[in-house]
């Protein structure tokens, strides 16, 4: 039987299947919609979830806490494109969040390089979102860390300066990065500063978390609290030690004293009722606790603070197993032994950290106890490590790190007292391996001073801006209240800031004298007593006793030439018309055999010029002792000509062959503030000290004579150098 159907029923039946085939496309669309979006709403769950473990680990487990921030990372870099899109503020709020988790636990584990691009990649994010100024406040506090170890503490107080919080934050985040910046401020006067300016900065910082009842509003956590409490330790540990030498407060001693004790405790109370423990703050109290029984045993008699470190001593006692300490500990019995075993239990601890800045840190404070208690053969097993540990980091290094971020630029207060210990011990039978640890111990020695000497040189220099800045503000107001009183005042007045200029500029070129004051005392300091210590050892070497004793003579001759021509009474400019060949004559004869291989070669030099004879001379002869200290075979050759430039001056040379300077290096050679080393390791020392006295002529000759004369360098590694400089030509009548 057939059935047929009209057109219309065909046409209603077409139309109803375009319909359905609609309906079901559309809600395929709509359930991979919501799929997408389902799962683009977990991934989110997770980046939170991830970050959240990642700040939550950030002083337990610092690997565990960089494995959270890569896997939110991961998540971000990966559905970046859908997030961008659909949530930009979550996806820049979560980006940063987790790249300052990265450059924080970076920086507790020393990897500078990798912290800094971190933080560089949060200063890059363009677009704007919620948390950025939080966050961009966070990278400059862990910047500013960064600085403080490679001890550029007043750049690092610059920043720490544009990265406060505002006083009144509810944030979390927030309250956290406001609890950084005090801690990151007291730390930096605790350990990176010294004297006055540390105490009264210490005191002010310290007012500041009182004043604004801001210290419950800083315990975001327990890890926050701990940082704390180690911070204010610290600080009021400092104020005990220098507030009656600085500020003749000596009822203050024993009061700041209790103050850091009470903090302490309350550390260890903290980690007695936490669940967790870290292992980077309990080893610094068990440190600074190691540092007090010391302290204790040898100079405090006070019951009051022995007390309370039994009171101390009783909370590990009753905590020995969560402390993970194994050894008996005798709350009664405050004595070096203990001190000892608390430092090795921080030590193993520190270990256990994998910190190289903490470890090393820890070595050289352990081996010093030792030395100090007479007991030279336990401290060198500690020092060798250290030794050992910075010479493995030094060659994992990549050569072409920057050097700012390289491990060594952290480490030269540390390096130095490794190696002053190792001499002390006499670690090495080999004398040339003893010479070696001496010429690093001088050279990181050198450093230190370097970056001291900057230190006090910006206080001064910020002090004296300071008192500037107040003058000028003074100064514009009379100057409007002169100009509505009369134009005869104002006058006056312009008299008065004419002898206001003067003031100001005697009192930078007594800045400038005090400066070289100090930078003699600490020559002498820093450079000759090493020496002389060296040499009053028994046994040792001749060959070694007369390397030492040539390098004392040049550092007190070149020191005493210094102080002669910098210090206020020294030495003046006596401008005189003289033969060039009479100062070769007079140099010449001055200057010790050169080593065998080695020729001094004068040219004739006819042409009178016009100058200093005396400060020419010993420019010549420091130009020519440098030369031949950096030359083992062929000439040293110094020679006058006009010179091409300007008729008006003579070019004076002095050419040797030796092993040449790196281009890197040619433009530090003048300059008080860069330590050069030698490339060539049989020559050790300073190698800038004798230039900058040199620099020092040429500027005398440049201001009393015809402006033009300079010094500079020309050097080709392997080669050899030449080191010209430029005197004013005697007018021919």
């Amino acid at each position: 039987m057939m059935f047929k159907t009209d057109k219309k029923s065909e046409n209603n039946i077409s139309q109803r299947n375009v319909f359905v085939i609609l309906i079901a496309a559309l809600s395929v669309f709509q359930l991979v919609s919501c799929s997408k979006e389902k799962q683009l709403s977990h991934n989110q769950n997770l980046i939170v979830k991830f970050n959240n473990q990642s700040f939550s680990e950030r002083l337990y487990d610092s690997k565990k806490s960089l494995e959270y921030a890569d896997s939110a990372l991961f998540l971000l870099y990966r559905d970046s494109t859908d997030l961008i899109e659909n949530d930009p503020d979550f996806y820049y709020d979560n980006l940063s969040r987790a790249l300052n988790s990265k450059a924080y636990e970076n920086f507790l584990l020393s990897n500078f390089e990798e912290a800094k691009k971190n933080i560089e990649e949060i200063y890059s994010i363009e677009k704007s979102y919620p948390n950025e100024k939080i966050e961009q406040t966070i990278s400059k506090i862990t910047e500013a860390k960064m600085l403080m170890r490679l001890r550029i503490s007043w750049d690092a107080e610059e920043l720490l300066k544009s990265g406060n919080v505002h006083k009144h934050c509810d944030d979390t985040l927030c309250r956290w990065a406001q609890g950084q910046f005090y801690i990151t401020k007291l730390f930096l006067n605790c350990f990176y500063r010294d004297g006055k300016y540390q105490y009264f900065e210490l005191k002010k910082t310290l007012s500041e978390i009182e004043k604004y009842d801001v210290f419950q509003r800083l315990m975001v956590d327990e890890t926050q609290t701990y940082s704390l409490y180690y911070a204010l330790m610290e600080s009021y540990r400092i104020l005990s030690k220098v507030s009656e030498f600085y500020q003749n407060e000596e009822e203050k001693n024993v009061l700041y004293l209790k103050k850091s004790i009470s903090y302490l405790k309350n550390s260890f109370e903290l980690m007695a009722d936490n669940e967790r423990v870290s292992k980077y703050d309990l080893a610094n109290n068990f440190q600074t606790l190691a540092g007090l029984v010391n302290e204790t045993e040898k100079s405090l008699d006070s019951t009051d603070i022995k007390d309370d470190i039994n009171q101390i001593l009783l909370i590990i006692n009753d905590n020995k197993e969560k402390f993970g300490v194994c050894f008996d500990i005798d709350k009664g019995n405050i004595d070096f032994d203990l001190g000892m075993k608390m430092l090795l239990k921080a030590d193993s601890l520190f270990m256990e950290i994998e910190n190289p800045y903490q470890i090393i840190a820890s070595k050289s404070m352990v081996a010093d106890f030792y030395i100090f208690n007479g007991d030279n053969d336990e401290a060198r097993p500690y020092l060798l490590h250290a030794l050992n540990f910075m010479d493995s980091i030094d060659k994992a290094e990549r050569k072409d790190m920057p050097s700012r971020f390289k491990f060594r630029n952290t480490t030269s207060k540390m390096a130095e007292r490794v190696y002053n210990g190792l001499i002390k011990t006499q670690a090495s039978e080999d004398s040339e391996v003893l010479l070696k640890w001496f010429s690093l111990y001088q050279s990181e020695t050198h450093k230190a001073f370097e970056k001291e000497k900057y230190d006090f040189n910006y206080m001064e220099i910020r002090n004296v801006e300071k008192e500037n800045k107040e003058k000028m503000i003074y100064l514009i107001i009379l100057l409007l209240l002169l100009f509505v009183i009369s134009a005869i005042l104002l006058v006056f007045f312009n008299y008065a800031n004419r002898n206001n200029k003067l003031l100001k500029k005697q009192k930078e070129l007594d800045l400038e004298r005090i400066a070289n004051v100090e930078t003699c005392l600490s020559i002498f300091r820093h450079d000759m007593s090493p020496f002389i210590t060296f040499l009053q050892r028994d046994n040792l070497p001749e060959e070694i006793r007369r390397d030492a004793l040539n390098k004392l003579i040049i550092t007190l001759k070149n020191t005493m030439k210094w102080i002669n021509l910098s210090t206020p009474n020294g030495l003046p400019f006596k401008k005189i018309d003289f033969v060039i060949n009479d100062v070769f004559e007079a140099v010449s004869k001055g200057i010790t055999e050169p080593n065998e291989g080695v020729k001094l070669v004068f040219s004739h030099a006819p042409c009178t010029v016009c100058g200093d004879k005396i400060l020419i001379e010993i420019l010549l002869r420091n130009l020519i002792n440098n030369a031949l200290q950096h030359t083992t075979e062929g000439y040293v050759r110094v020679y006058a000509e006009k010179y091409e430039k300007n008729d008006e001056f003579v070019e004076i040379t002095v050419e040797d062959t030796g092993c040449g300077i790196p281009p890197e290096q040619i433009d530090e050679l003048f300059r008080s503030d860069k330590f050069i080393e030698s490339e060539n390791s049989a020559v050790t020392g300073h190698h800038g000290f004798g230039l900058m006295l040199c620099a020092y002529i040429i500027k005398k000759h440049d201001d009393e004579t015809k402006r033009g004369c300079k010094i500079w360098v020309e050097s080709e590694v392997g080669k050899g150098t030449k080191i010209h400089f430029i005197i004013e030509k005697k007018e021919e009548k």
